[in-house]
């Protein structure tokens, strides 16, 4: 692949245009799916191919392809001139510019310990069969599903400015779901999803069958669970949780196409708009978030982006403040930033980079602070455990989150378990009340494989890391069905 990445930069430097990069990449996948004590989905696959962007008179061309040889390359390119020639008459006052970019001429490894494509399929199958059979053993169990997903991609980047990268990067993820029916309801509890960049000693570390009769066990005590008081009260939320609470009110909200408007008809824009930069509240003093694309196993961690910038870390807010985007070589130069801050991902080789959420992450108190510590100052409150149901405005400031399991905090202590249990808020009144945050021995980089934007959809991954944290005043409603 670095020969034709070569020859790629020979051929598109004596083209008359500003600017090409071509990504060539070979993807492998292995998907398994097991609902019962059948596998319902075994998907293990490989894709292979190029994409090339073009820039021309201010405007983008991309074309891609299946086929990986010279001829092709050479007829890509010409497919994208065209196309970007095409775009630069209908473009208007508008011209793309791109933030510089030093020359990078690299390999980027995931580090891992064990491939887990070199797992045999056996043995991950055998795992989700015995997951599954151990939570239908617990009565009350109707229904048990449970996957894994592994991913390898390599890909060389290369650019007529000169960079030349070579990344490989690996992927590994396991998580279970238990039904129970009873007592006129039906509940689930969830072994959730916990990606990383990491091969299958990750797998190995979650201890995912000696939690399977747990999870099972907790689906069913939720049937007989009492729905939550409404009313204001406190919240302890766990780092599980907290992920999806950041992914939706600070990750969107700070990619810098959605702040600027150029990303609306997908999950709409953004309230955090540039005149707040350096003096928006958007929360307490505790609340520091972190973008961090060098993070050890973040799922965003790959050498460098899919237009040649490398991985950066960087306060996107700071004691509270607004004070940074994630960002892209064409967003970056609208606001006049130095450079990019490496944020532009795409699916595959036959997507366009867009400006994506980096690994974001709620950082943790320095003070010794435990998860009991903060149910301890908590007179009234409910402490959520996993993800649940969501909803965001087109704006992301009023915002609905569930979760996966509950308990009642009374008095200082975590006491019954609850059901059905939602909060409502506005985002930078729900990160002002944050008043305390766990230290970190208790922080956990979780994560997601699966966000969608774009049109046509694309899907990213990304690290949203965090301690467990507390919120004061948060208003407690139930969810009805």
């Amino acid at each position: 692949m670095k020969e034709l990445a070569q020859y790629f930069q020979d051929i598109a430097k004596s083209e008359k245009i500003e600017y090409a990069d071509i990504r060539i990449g070979r993807y492998r996948i292995r998907d398994l799916f097991f609902q019962d004590l059948s596998p319902k989905a075994i998907v293990d696959e490989e894709r292979f191919g190029l994409g090339i962007r073009v820039l021309y008179d201010g405007a983008w061309g991309f074309a891609s392809s299946t086929k990986v040889t010279k001829d092709e390359i050479e007829a890509v390119l010409k497919r994208a001139i065209e196309i970007a020639k095409a775009s630069s008459m209908v473009r208007g006052d508008y011209k793309v510019k791109l933030a510089p970019e030093p020359v990078h001429i690299d390999k980027y490894v995931t580090p891992i310990e064990i491939d887990p494509f070199s797992v045999p399929l056996e043995e991950q199958i055998d795992l989700l069969y015995r997951i599954n059979e151990r939570m239908l053993k617990v009565k009350g169990i109707v229904k048990t599903f449970s996957h894994m997903e592994f991913r390898r991609r390599d890909q060389v980047f290369a650019s007529t400015e000169g960079s030349l990268i070579e990344t490989t990067i690996f992927t590994s993820n396991a998580g279970y779901t238990a039904f129970a029916v009873g007592n006129n309801d039906s509940q689930s509890r969830s072994f959730q999803d916990y990606p990383l960049n990491k091969g299958y000693e990750h797998i190995k570390s979650l201890g995912l069958l000696d939690n399977a009769e747990r999870i099972a066990n907790e689906a069913v005590m939720k049937l007989y669970a009492d729905e939550p008081d409404e009313g204001i009260m406190d919240l302890v939320l766990d780092p599980a949780h907290l992920s999806l609470t950041i992914h939706e009110s600070v990750g969107h909200p700070t990619e810098l196409d959605r702040v600027l408007g150029y990303e609306a008809n997908y999950a709409g824009r953004s309230f955090a708009t540039p005149e707040k930069l350096g003096n928006f509240r958007y929360g307490s003093p505790l609340v520091n978030f972190i973008a961090d694309n060098t993070l050890p196993g973040g799922l965003a961690t790959t050498g460098y982006d899919d237009e040649g910038v490398e991985c950066q870390k960087w306060f996107i807010i700071k004691e509270g403040i607004l004070v940074d985007y994630s960002s892209t070589r064409e967003v970056a130069s609208i606001l006049g930033f130095p450079r990019s801050r490496g944020s532009a991902r795409a699916d595959s080789f036959a997507s366009f980079p867009i400006n994506r959420i980096p690994n974001l992450c709620l950082m943790p108190g320095k003070d010794p602070v435990t998860p009991e510590d903060l149910i301890a100052g908590v007179k009234k409150g409910i402490y959520i455990e996993g993800r649940g149901s969501f909803s965001i405005d087109q704006m992301r400031l009023n915002f609905q989150f569930g979760g996966d399991m509950f308990y009642e905090i009374k008095d200082g202590k975590k006491g019954r378990v609850l059901k059905n249990v939602i909060y409502q808020s506005i985002t930078p009144q729900f990160w002002n009340s944050m008043d305390g945050v766990t230290d970190e021995r208790f922080w956990e980089p979780r994560g997601f494989l699966t966000c969608g934007k774009g049109e046509p959809t694309q899907s990213a991954q990304m690290t949203n890391g965090a301690p467990y944290a507390r919120f004061r005043n948060v208003k407690v409603g139930r969810g009805r069905r």
